[in-house]
């Protein structure tokens, strides 16, 4: 592989392991590998309901991906259309997801007219962007009045969360953890930081995140014509607990995804 610039932007990254790697990605979530199946028992069903019903709706699907939320909104009666900044996964939601308008194309210009669109979806889209404020502002532009946009990310909770190891522990924790026989207390969390996060999503499919505050994240949509009128914790689904049954205990707990749901103005 050729060895790239360090100053590559977050989202020419992302689009470069997305159109290297997405179909192994893609392919590893349709197998319902156990590292792989969070989006499909997290969030993808926590959208699809949020979303509710769409029937004649015109609704756009930003960051698409393999055309799984599209698929389901255009069951539901939706006139959909989707946009993703991946060659290879835009090509795979063509193949999946029949008779849907797909282009390639960024969350920061979007290739539709001004007020386009009933809802706008955006699913694990926004810690891939490096604007908020305009990304939204594009999303605005082309809804119309008193559409719905409808976005999710990971949870702040989740994200305050920090990781702490030693001889004996492995903790992945907000709060204290207290050793009773020292006194020492290990402070854990990291809500306050921003910066970019860097995690393997398959072998060598190396992403970058925007990590931001729960504030940062409020006030872009707020500064972007927005007005937030809920905010869904995203819940596993019940099948989840048969792939993972440790993991479906703990995100009954906590959340690590997050739906925003917002009109505009």
């Amino acid at each position: 592989m050729s060895r790239k610039s360090t100053k590559e932007s977050v989202e020419i990254h992302t689009r470069r392991m997305y159109d290297e790697f997405g179909s192994e990605y893609q392919k590893r979530r349709d197998e319902k590998d156990i590292t792989k199946i969070y989006n499909e028992f997290l969030e993808v069903p926590c959208m699809i309901k949020a979303v509710g019903n769409v029937k004649g709706k015109k609704l756009l699907d930003v960051g698409c991906g393999a055309g799984v939320h599209a698929k389901a909104y255009v069951k539901k009666g939706a006139k959909v259309q989707g946009i993703d900044i991946s060659n290879t996964m835009i090509m795979l939601a063509r193949e999946r997801c029949k008779g849907v308008d797909f282009k390639v194309g960024s969350m920061n210009k979007l290739p539709y007219a001004s007020s386009s669109f009933d809802i706008v979806t955006a699913s694990l889209v926004t810690d891939y962007i490096k604007d908020l404020k305009k990304a939204f502002l594009e999303v605005n532009r082309v809804l119309k009045k008193g559409g719905l946009l409808y976005t999710s990310d990971n949870h702040p909770i989740a994200c305050a969360r920090e990781f702490y190891e030693n001889d004996y522990l492995k903790i992945r924790a907000l709060g204290y953890v207290m050793d009773k026989k020292t006194g020492k207390r290990i402070n854990l969390g990291r809500n306050w930081l921003e910066g970019i996060d860097e995690f393997e999503m398959v072998p060598g499919m190396m992403l970058k995140t925007y990590k931001r505050t729960f504030h940062t994240y409020l006030k872009a949509i707020r500064d972007a014509g927005f007005e937030l009128i809920d905010y869904i914790d995203c819940k596993p689904i019940p099948e989840f607990k048969k792939y993972d049954p440790d993991a479906y205990e703990l995100f009954c707990k906590i959340p690590i995804f997050g739906i925003a749901v917002c009109r505009k103005k």
